[in-house]
């Protein structure tokens, strides 16, 4: 609790001046630190990802605001079918030991999910940060290596995963006789067993590209942020 310090009145005629707390208890009931019990994926007031690390997390530095000196970095394998490959993956990094860091949600909004033995795919550049205990690997959207790829990242286990997506983020159910198409820009995966193929382009239409979402699940889509860009969907 912040201590107040009162300005007593000198003279009939004088105004209270505004109440000023101490620079010591202000920090200290501000502190950015996370608490004992913190979960290791968890939001600031403000929206911000914290990221607590107690031995391995996989996470992405960028719009990085603070970090503890005592955290271990190196690049992260990509894993593609289970297996290890040469190739670095390109934003996530292996963070290990005892500290904590907090990300910058710029513009965009994080979403920390908990997956309790799911099997999701996301699309890579959403992905800002993985709990060990999770299992992943690599790959692309069927249908896009001859078009623009669209990395994917297969998760599945016990564990938590952590979104940054401009806009908000939705869920669309999908059934055997209820399909979906879903604008590209705001595709950002699927839970159970969806199966998205790309449609092809219309000739004189807009410069837009849509998926066609089929099978069995629930399809994340950000929809537009104040700025109207990002996301859309429509039945099929």
């Amino acid at each position: 609790m912040v201590q107040r310090t009162m300005v007593a009145d000198t003279e009939p005629s004088s105004v209270t001046r505004g109440e000023i707390p101490g620079v010591t208890a202000f920090a200290f009931a501000r502190l950015l630190n996370p608490a004992p019990d913190a979960a290791s994926l968890a939001l600031t007031r403000d929206g911000h990802l914290m990221v607590t690390v107690s031995g391995e997390i996989m996470a992405r530095t960028d719009d990085l605001l603070l970090c503890s000196e005592n955290l271990d970095a190196r690049p992260l394998n990509r894993r593609m079918q289970g297996r290890a490959v040469p190739e670095v993956f390109q934003r996530l990094v292996s963070l290990e030991g005892q500290g904590h860091m907090v990300l910058s949600r710029a513009r965009e909004n994080f979403y920390p999910l908990k997956l309790q033995r799911d099997l999701c795919f996301f699309v890579e550049r959403f992905i800002w940060a993985l709990e060990a205990s999770l299992m992943w690997d690599v790959g692309r959207l069927p249908g896009t290596r001859l078009t623009t790829p669209i990395p994917l990242v297969r998760v599945a286990g016990e564990g938590a995963v952590a979104l940054r997506i401009r806009g908000e983020l939705v869920a669309v159910k999908v059934s055997p006789n209820r399909p979906y198409r879903v604008r590209d820009e705001g595709f950002v995966g699927w839970v159970g067993n969806v199966v998205p193929q790309v449609l092809p382009k219309v000739e004189g239409a807009a410069d837009t590209s849509f998926l066609l979402c089929e099978g069995e699940g629930a399809v994340l889509v950000s929809l537009p942020g104040s700025d109207g860009r990002d996301g859309g969907f429509a039945a099929s």
